[in-house]
């Protein structure tokens, strides 16, 4: 028997969810707070689950660890491709945010210098210079290597969460 899946549609509505928290904290200013960027993280968490639910119902709980894992991890891939094309977009729709971003990450450096002497001002420079140099790059890989670690860590807890009916196999297989 064929599965449904769920996965397409809540991994775009998730996706959109995650942009929209995103772009919700940066207007209000609480993007740069220590720990505020980890919130979009629970819309994540939160749409991995539903998904292990509805997909479990939607095949009367007729499936397998796997099978879950499966179409959470699908869902976390679209969730990618979501914050991929946010990530370039955002790039030309805000641009004063790469450059908070980069003032954020040059005063945490500064930061760290006091602490260890061996981080000099010359050091700084050169780790910004290429942070201003790949910005594209760097920001579409964060979003790709974040998405799917983290994606992969709810998909086992999706994996966990949804229900599963223990299917008796059917003939002599014993």
């Amino acid at each position: 028997m064929e599965k449904k899946n769920v996965h397409i549609m809540y991994g775009f509505i998730t996706g959109i969810i995650m942009v929209i928290v995103g772009l919700v904290l940066y207007l209000s200013g609480l993007a740069f707070k220590p720990g505020m960027r980890y919130i979009y993280l629970i819309p994540f968490l939160a749409g991995i689950i539903l998904n292990a639910i509805a997909y479990s119902k939607a095949n009367n709980g007729a499936v397998t660890f796997g099978n879950v894992f499966g179409s959470c991890f699908k869902a976390t891939m679209i969730i990618t491709l979501v914050s991929i094309a946010w990530s370039i977009l955002s790039n030309y729709a805000l641009p004063n945010m790469k450059e908070e971003i980069l003032a954020m990450i040059q005063k945490t450096m500064q930061e760290e210098s006091a602490k260890n002497p061996k981080m000099t001002d010359d050091t700084i420079d050169m780790v910004m210079n290429g942070y201003r140099k790949y910005w594209s790059v760097i920001s579409v890989g964060y979003a790709l290597i974040g998405n799917l670690f983290w994606g992969a860590i709810f998909s086992l807890i999706g994996g966990a969460a949804a229900k599963k009916n223990v299917v008796q196999p059917t003939g002599d297989n014993f």
